[in-house]
């Protein structure tokens, strides 16, 4: 996984393999917040919604903090 941040001129990137990533994000507690989404270590899975009705709006979302990785140098 390329995780890749700029900041007005300054750049820095760093790369991870996949199963890393995977180990990182993943591992952890299961649990379901106030609002009804589930977390899953630190992935949160949530319904998406706001679609105007749309059967979209029935599908989940992923979400990550992929800047987190650049912590685990």
């Amino acid at each position: 996984m390329l995780v890749a941040q700029k900041i007005n001129k300054n750049a820095r990137w760093v790369l991870k393999p996949m199963n890393f990533c995977m180990n990182y994000f993943g591992n952890g507690e299961i649990i379901i917040t106030n609002r009804g989404s589930f977390r899953i270590g630190k992935i949160t899975m949530q319904r998406k919604g706001g679609d105007g009705g749309r059967n979209t709006a029935n599908m989940l979302q992923f979400k990550i903090n992929p800047a987190e990785l650049f912590d685990e140098e």
